[in-house]
């Protein structure tokens, strides 16, 4: 979270577009930004898990069997003005690398519209479980939804948001492949269909159509000096700092 976050503040002055895909080493919870900390206690599968607080909003995300991704576009990419279209294409690029696997997902708007078509049904169906009861107010994120989250047979499996800095944009969020036993009221793609996704699997494929969709070919390379400063600046400001992380 603190690369992320060093990436948005320093990419007006590397002029890069970064894309980063990323595991956690140990279960976490991440909070969403408005959310009060007292609140983590409502929810006991993921007590045991470290805590870090997010800069954008959002309800609670248990990172373990999903596939986090961030991408960062700096003023003078023209994609930085166009944060509508970004957010529903990245959605709209997993959409479609499931539908080619046979799973017919869609974007939450859509789905009254494809309720009654074959998403999630028959041969895909891996069991006969029912999506949690949705809640607006809902302490974990994927018991929430919104216009362009990404739902299957109901049940939510990507969620992203955005946060904007002197024109600079970054866009973070979770693919949820795999039911987490700190959440085990969430299903994953795995969980909902017969498939085996991995986080490796899911990030090599991903990358090829981001790249088209931007029109630019991504380079593997480390942070920059530039980015490692602003990552220490920001660990040592917010995210390893117990008065933002506790906040109420």
């Amino acid at each position: 979270m603190a690369v992320d976050q060093a990436i948005l503040e320093t990419a007006d002055k590397t002029g890069l577009v970064t894309l980063r895909f990323y595991q956690w080493s140990e279960p976490t919870l991440s909070l969403g930004y408005f959310q009060n900390h007292a609140d983590r206690n409502q929810h006991h599968p993921s007590l045991s898990c470290p805590m870090v607080r997010r800069r954008t909003g959002g309800g609670a995300i248990v990172h373990d069997r999903e596939l986090t991704y961030s991408l960062c576009v700096p003023s003078n990419n023209r994609w930085s003005s166009k944060n509508e279209e970004l957010y529903d294409a990245i959605h709209k690029i997993i959409i479609g690398l499931l539908k080619g696997d046979g799973h017919s997902t869609c974007l939450h708007r859509d789905s009254k519209a494809n309720s009654n078509v074959d998403e999630g049904a028959g041969m895909l169906q891996k069991n006969d479980s029912s999506p949690s009861p949705l809640d607006s107010k809902a302490f974990l994120c994927f018991m929430r939804r919104s216009s362009g989250d990404v739902v299957f047979n109901g049940h939510k499996i990507v969620g992203s948001a955005q946060r904007r800095l002197k024109n600079s944009l970054l866009q973070h969020g979770s693919v949820l492949y795999g039911k987490s036993s700190f959440a085990p009221e969430l299903s994953g793609i795995n969980d909902i269909c017969s498939s085996e996704y991995t986080f490796v699997d899911l990030a090599s494929r991903l990358l090829p159509p981001i790249e088209d969709y931007l029109g630019t070919k991504m380079d593997r390379q480390n942070l920059t000096e530039l980015e490692n400063i602003a990552v220490k600046r920001v660990q040592n400001s917010h995210f390893r700092n117990p008065k933002w992380l506790n906040r109420s």
